[in-house]
Formats: structure tokens, C-alpha cells, sequence
């Protein structure tokens, strides 16, 4: 799976939103639950902070907003391009 980043990128696109009908996932949690490779095209893009926060991220997350609490597969795996 590909994302393409821009500096506006932020953790919200990248996990998901709640809306009205419920909690959208954004590709980050999708490749996590799927055990799929998640591509972030034009990550340079993206600030220090941001790319550090990614990186703490792909061990697990908890999504406030559910209470859910993602694990991501073995097969998951998190490239900055």
C-alpha cells in the first residue's frame, strides 16, 4: 500500500477520523491490521517530529476516539520514501 505525503501530512490522515457513521482508518492502522508494507511516498516532506512519532507508532497504537487498541501484524512493515 503507497500514501503520498505532503508537509501538511498529518497523524490524523495517516490513522483516521471520526465522522458522523463512525471511525474512518487511514492507511497506517490498514497496513497494521492487514500485516501489509505501507509505502509513504515523499516522506522527506514531512517534519522530524512527524517521522518521529511514525516511528514509535509502529509497534502499536491505541485509538482514543474507539478505545481500540492496534497490534500490528508480523507482516507489517513501515517504509519512509
Amino acid at each position: 500500500m503507497k500514501h503520498c505525503c505532503s508537509a501538511k501530512t498529518d497523524l490524523d490522515e495517516l490513522i483516521g477520523v471520526e465522522e458522523a457513521d463512525g471511525f474512518h482508518y487511514g492507511p497506517l492502522c490498514t497496513a497494521m491490521k492487514q500485516g501489509e508494507e505501507l509505502i509513504l511516498e515523499h516522506a522527506a516532506l514531512l517534519p522530524q517530529l512527524m517521522i518521529a512519532k511514525l516511528h514509535c507508532l509502529e509497534h502499536g497504537l491505541l485509538i482514543a476516539e474507539t478505545g481500540e487498541r492496534i497490534v500490528p501484524d508480523d507482516r507489517f512493515h513501515l517504509l519512509l520514501s
